[in-house]
């Protein structure tokens, strides 16, 4: 059985949150998993992450990591679901004043 390196279900690692400044297209905001976040991000920025972050860098949008919560694949997964990620990125709560909407 194939699996792909970052397929851990179940294990903890970091979730984490990219925001994207100004936003791509539809998207402010990416909602990932690793166990080595930091590697992860460079993997990322370097064009060998998700498409829709090598799009948005390719693009010249500027992508910061904003937040990381320990858990595990199954969090990431609910949250990406959420579709409200701005509610916990520092970068949007600061924005609106520190209000969640």
């Amino acid at each position: 059985m194939n699996t792909h390196p970052h397929d851990h279900e179940g294990q903890l690692g970091t979730v984490y949150v990219l925001h994207f400044e100004p936003a791509y297209r539809h998207a402010r905001h990416y909602v990932g998993w690793a166990i080595d976040v930091n590697a992860r991000v460079a993997e990322h920025l370097a064009g060998a992450g998700s498409p829709l972050v090598r799009a948005a860098v390719a693009a010249g949008v500027r992508v910061h990591l904003v937040a990381t919560i320990a858990g595990s694949r199954y969090l990431e997964r609910r949250l990406k679901r959420w579709h409200k990620t701005g509610q916990f990125c520092p970068r949007c709560r600061a924005t609106r004043g520190g209000k969640a909407r």
